[in-house]
């Protein structure tokens, strides 16, 4: 029963992105095809989520390397047909949790999604890192970076960061951003709320 929920629940959230696809091409303004694709890329963020849950054999489980893999892939492929940039997962934490799962998710959306759009553009090389060491308890530190030259300098704030610093919140988490020539780093202290 809850994995043909999940199913639904992922077929649903196509048929949403499939609509703001379709919304999106009665615009010619370059800005707002650009917002419909991040929309469509956060709907996508979590239909996946639901897809690896009826999927997988344990509903309130996920592998979260593979999660993460599969979530870069995707985003890789709305922003370069071929990208040059080396995407590195280190997890000590290997299943998580229906309620860590979603904020996390989008934790890491909107960071690849910032890192293409303004770090590594013109298919620029480069490397992306993700590293998730397990803290004390039901704690984890999460550190990403991506060694991008960003063409414009970070702001310091943004609806894109808004979002992060929410889903940081939901994992009663903190965030500090580091910015240097080598890259950006966004170290994360988080908790696994399941």
């Amino acid at each position: 029963m809850l994995q043909e929920i999940h199913h639904r629940v992922k077929n649903n959230l196509q048929v949403i992105s499939s609509l703001i696809k379709l919304q999106s091409r009665e615009t010619e303004d370059t800005n707002s095809k650009k917002l419909f694709e991040t929309s469509i890329n956060r709907i996508q963020a979590m239909a996946l989520i639901h897809e690896k849950m009826y999927q997988g054999g344990n509903l309130s489980k996920i592998n979260l390397e593979e999660y993460l893999n599969g979530l870069a892939r995707d985003i890789f492929r709305s922003y370069f047909d071929e990208t040059k940039i080396n995407f590195i997962i280190k997890s000590e934490l290997e299943i998580i949790g229906n309620r860590t799962i979603v904020p996390l998710a989008l934790i890491f959306n909107e960071l690849i999604t910032n890192s293409l759009k303004h770090a590594f553009i013109d298919g620029d090389e480069g490397c992306i890192s993700i590293e998730i060491k397990l803290d004390k308890e039901d704690c984890f530190t999460l550190d990403y970076f991506d060694s991008g030259k960003w063409k414009a300098k970070v702001k310091p704030t943004s609806f894109g960061l808004e979002l992060i610093e929410t889903f940081t919140d939901q994992l009663d988490g903190t965030l500090k951003r580091i910015s240097d020539d080598k890259g950006t780093l966004f170290q994360f202290k988080l908790k696994n709320i399941d």
